[in-house]
């Protein structure tokens, strides 16, 4: 079953993210090598998921499930949380040089 909350009181923190290199799946078709986050006790604050729907990521967002409670620390307000500032600024950077 999906868990779409989060229990702050024991929250351990964003996960950590993993490369998947690139494979070939059994059909042939090529799955080019892409970031996933680690598994862990929500489905939140995933890179691809937004279960608040308030268009932040839940691994960026700093209230990832939407209960009005932080799971992360933001300093300036934006709903982006502060310690992966630096890590969206790259993946921004990536894409403009990828588009």
């Amino acid at each position: 079953m999906k868990n779409y909350n989060i229990n702050e009181n024991v929250y351990g923190g964003k996960p950590d993210l993993q490369w998947v290199e690139d494979y070939v799946r059994d059909d042939g078709t090529v799955v080019d090598g892409y970031y996933r986050t680690e598994a862990n006790e929500t489905i939140a604050d995933n890179l691809d998921a937004d279960v608040d729907g308030d268009g932040i990521f839940g691994y960026f967002d700093s209230d990832a499930d939407g209960d009005e409670i932080l799971e992360v620390t933001d300093v300036d307000g934006d709903g982006i949380a502060d310690t992966f500032q630096d890590f969206l600024t790259s993946i921004g950077e990536v894409l403009e040089n990828i588009f």
